[in-house]
Formats: C-alpha cells, sequence, structure tokens
C-alpha cells in the first residue's frame, strides 16, 4: 500500500482545506476534548488577539469520520497482514518481500501517526492540538520517516527488480536476502538521521478563542520561510530522485522485455519453418 508520490505535509501543521459549513456558534459535539457547556470561559485580556471561534459542520464530521475510519482500518489490517504473513512463511523471505514489508511498515507508521489525529481534529476547537509539545514533535517525526522511509523502500524495490530482469547473471549474486536486509536497515537509518530535526523544529503555540479558554496548536517552531530549504531537499531526495530513476529503470526493463518476448515469437516462427521444410523434405523423400 505505497502512498502517492505526491509532496505530503502533515495536516497538524497547516490549516485544514475545509469546503463545508462552519458554525461560530456553539460546538456541534460537545463532549470529549471540546465540552464548554458547563466551563466559565474566562473574561478576554488585553493586548490578545481573540479569534472567532469555529467548529466542523455535523455532516462533514460524519463524513470524515466514515472515510477515514475506513481508511485507517484497511490500511491497519492490511499493513500488518503483510508482515505477518512474510515473516511466517519461509518461503516467502525473498528480497523482494523484505522491501515490501519496510513499505508496510512505513505506510503503517504514517497511518497511525496521522489518521487518528485527523479524526480528532474534526471535533475540536479550531486546530487544538491535545497531545502536548512532545506529541507534536513525535507524530510530524514518525509522519515524516514513514513518508520518506517508504519513498526510498519503494527505490530500493525498483533497483531489485532491475538488477533481477536486466542484469539476471548479477541477481544471483547481488539480490540476495541478506543484502536487501543491509540495504533496508541503511534505508531507515538515513531516514530516521534525516528526519531527526523535526523533533526540535516543531511546537506548541496558544491559541485565544472569544468565550473560551485559551488551547494549543501543533506548529512552525521557525518563520516558515526558514523551512524553505528543508522541503526543497525532501523534494528532491525523495520525490524528484526517485520518481525520476524509477521511470528509467521501469523503461529499462520494458526495452528487456519487450525484446525477450520478440526474440522469443522471432525463434518460434524460424523453428515452425523448419519443422515445416524438414516435413516437405520427407515427403518428397517418400
Amino acid at each position: 500500500m505505497a502512498p502517492v508520490v505526491a509532496l505530503i505535509v502533515p495536516a497538524v501543521l497547516l490549516p485544514a482545506l475545509v469546503t463545508t459549513e462552519l458554525t461560530t456558534n456553539a460546538p456541534l459535539w460537545d463532549g470529549g476534548w471540546n465540552n464548554t457547556t458547563t466551563a466559565v470561559a474566562p473574561p478576554p485580556e488585553p493586548n490578545r488577539t481573540y479569534q472567532d471561534p469555529t467548529y466542523y459542520s455535523v455532516n462533514y464530521r460524519i463524513i470524515g469520520t466514515i472515510f477515514q475510519g475506513i481508511i485507517f482500518a484497511v490500511g491497519v489490517l492490511g499493513n500488518i497482514m503483510v508482515v505477518i504473513v512474510v515473516m511466517r512463511t519461509r518461503s516467502m523471505h525473498t528480497p523482494t518481500n523484505c522491501y515490501l514489508v519496510s513499505l508496510s511498515v512505513a505506510d503503517f507508521m504514517v497511518l497511525v501517526a496521522s489518521v487518528p489525529n485527523e479524526i480528532i481534529s474534526y471535533y475540536v476547537l479550531g486546530d487544538e492540538w491535545i497531545w502536548g509539545r512532545a506529541g507534536c514533535a513525535l507524530f510530524i517525526f514518525l509522519q515524516y520517516l514513514g513518508i520518506n522511509a517508504s519513498s526510498l523502500s519503494i527505490t530500493a524495490f525498483t533497483v531489485e527488480r532491475y538488477i533481477a530482469i536486466c542484469l539476471p547473471m548479477k541477481a544471483q549474486t547481488m539480490c540476495t536476502v541478506k543484502r536487501a536486509k543491509k540495504i533496508i536497515l541503511g534505508v531507515w537509518l538515513f531516514a530516521c538521521s534525516y528526519c531527526s530535526p523535526w523533533l526540535a523544529l516543531t511546537t506548541t503555540t496558544a491559541v485565544y478563542y472569544k468565550g473560551h479558554d485559551n488551547i494549543e496548536t501543533c506548529t512552525f517552531a521557525l518563520s516558515r520561510h526558514h523551512y524553505r530549504s528543508y522541503f526543497f531537499a525532501d523534494i528532491i531526495l525523495f520525490y524528484v530522485v526517485p520518481l525520476l530513476l524509477s521511470c528509467v529503470l521501469y523503461g529499462l526493463m520494458a526495452r528487456v522485455l519487450f525484446q525477450s518476448n520478440f526474440n522469443s515469437k522471432a525463434n518460434g516462427t524460424t523453428d515452425s519453418k523448419k519443422s515445416s521444410a524438414n516435413s516437405s523434405s520427407r515427403v518428397q523423400a517418400e
């Protein structure tokens, strides 16, 4: 269940794109994290900017929860099943399946770190973050780690397929389970090292809404322009380079397979002609 190759920024860092009705009155759901029916609103303080409270509409919450819940359930169960089946079936301990397990773990990490928080966001005030500063850093780190490790796993899998198809003589020594495990370990170590700055690049800030206690939101620790080089490196390392490399390698694989198919058909035609000629010679001899 590989993620689509596109620039993905964790949802908790950017405002949600709301296309349905919002209300600035009382909350549409008065339980759990957003129970304001019995709370006494603090008096407004000077020198603070207060925003009007916003909530998702009931329809948006219901539809969003259902779809996100389905994606979460199918994704989590599917990726767990892939890992369990490959690990328990000895005959499936192949280099290709090793990369698939790495990809499943990465996708599982992205799902767990993003979808539950997205569902929670439907039922809280504005962009409220309930997991604190440590949770903000951890969830963002896990999201980026899963996304980048997934991209690198797909790239490694593509290279392994290229060697197996285009360089079959070298595949016996290069495409081994032991080598695949070492490559996967390197992929995850590199992804962890690259994504580790996110543990310090995120923070929580207080936001003030009219008639409500102040809430915390998970956001950037620095001004947005400080992250441009980091995001640019993300695009190059984990999207542009893997995409271009995959296009080139799959093109080469397609050419080899096409030529192999063409040659096999040509050999089959030649053999049939020889067989027909031999049959004719026998008939004339008789």
